[in-house]
């Protein structure tokens, strides 16, 4: 049962690079009818390629294992509790795979698995097919398309997370423990047998523009944590929000969400929206989010770092990936996401 932890003074990596972690920021379950076919809301793409530098053989498939991951429960009672369930994918080398949470049967042998909850985020890591613990294998890239109730597309390119570059490929990941459940670690710092940091030297400042069209009214601001423990009680994570105009207007909010939250159109006041500003220029978003203790569940408080999609610049058509990150105490822990399951289980 696997954990992530985040440490501080991360470097971006691109999400066009192939990566041997692979995150999708949404999915949702349903269908819709497209052009007279029902179709699946959410439909997602994964990718493997041959590293560069690597031989592969078309015999071994690329084996990946997936966490549906779910919203917290806003019931006090359920103590903020996060699903989630799991799965495990064998991708051809140069080829793809396709998921969608409405119907998880992949195929014969890619048996997958339906997500406990509507809507939340997908995360997946190369695994070795003999026993079932991570290694490097920088292969993974994957897009995704959500629709609406009514068929009306958008789309959005997944986070790819690479592995220490000067580790071995294919060789096992080297885990810590995590400090509340004593389980295996996923470190994301950069260091000997990690993988790379998420993001960290990312401005805290986020541009949204204006957007026009039909689905503006519409848009909405996708926000995660990887400070997940899956299937466990989660503290809420508090964000704050600020916009700033090119004229020098200025709003400010807050929300908090356990693990996962799609926030719709929120109003700020009369000039500014999460879709973008009611003027001609752009806005900026800064965010700060931190876990913050709650009804005696045990979890790491502190400073998290955020991912997220925010509309992109077609009338909310795409969804482009953001990261909300700022400077943190590096002394506290960050980032540490517990999947409910069980670590160095081999492929069937």
């Amino acid at each position: 049962m696997p954990s992530f932890a985040q440490a501080p003074e991360a470097i971006l990596r691109t999400s066009e690079e192939p990566g041997s972690v692979i995150v999708f920021p949404k999915f949702t379950k349903g269908t819709a009818v497209v052009g007279g076919t029902t179709s699946p809301r959410t439909e997602i793409e994964v990718d493997a390629r041959c590293p560069n530098g690597v031989t592969c053989s078309e015999e071994k498939p690329v084996a990946v294992r997936f966490h549906w991951v779910c919203p917290g429960s806003e019931d006090a009672d359920a103590k903020y509790l996060c699903k989630e369930t799991d799965f495990d994918v064998a991708i051809p080398i140069d080829g793809k795979a396709s998921l969608n949470p409405e119907d998880p049967q992949l195929a014969a042998k890619n048996p997958g698995a339906s997500p406990p909850c509507p809507s939340g985020y997908l995360i997946g890591w190369v695994i070795s097919p003999a026993t079932g613990k991570p290694i490097k294998f920088d292969a993974l890239t994957g897009s995704a398309i959500l629709r609406d109730g009514g068929g009306a597309p958008q789309s959005y390119r997944a986070f790819a997370i690479q592995a220490d570059r000067n580790l071995a490929d294919r060789a096992e990941i080297a885990t810590d423990i995590d400090p509340r459940t004593g389980t295996p670690s996923l470190v994301f710092d950069g260091g000997p047998g990690h993988y790379q940091p998420l993001a960290g030297a990312v401005p805290s400042n986020l541009e949204f523009h204006k957007l026009s069209g039909p689905l503006a009214s519409g848009a909405a601001l996708i926000l995660l944590t990887l400070d997940v423990r899956a299937n466990r009680p989660n503290y809420p994570t508090f964000v704050d929000f600020e916009f700033l105009s090119a004229e020098g207007g200025r709003a400010s909010t807050g929300r908090n969400f356990t693990c996962w939250a799609e926030i719709h159109n929120p109003n700020i006041d009369a000039n500014f929206t999460l879709a973008g500003a009611r003027i001609d220029d752009v806005v900026v978003l800064s965010g700060k989010a931190a876990k913050v203790p709650f009804g005696g569940i045990s979890d790491v408080p502190g400073p998290v770092t955020l991912l997220g999609l925010v509309p992109g610049e077609d009338g909310g058509l795409t969804l482009d990936p953001a990261y909300l990150v700022q400077k943190f105490d590096s002394n506290k822990p960050t980032t540490v996401f517990v999947p409910f399951g069980v670590t160095g289980v081999a492929v069937k």
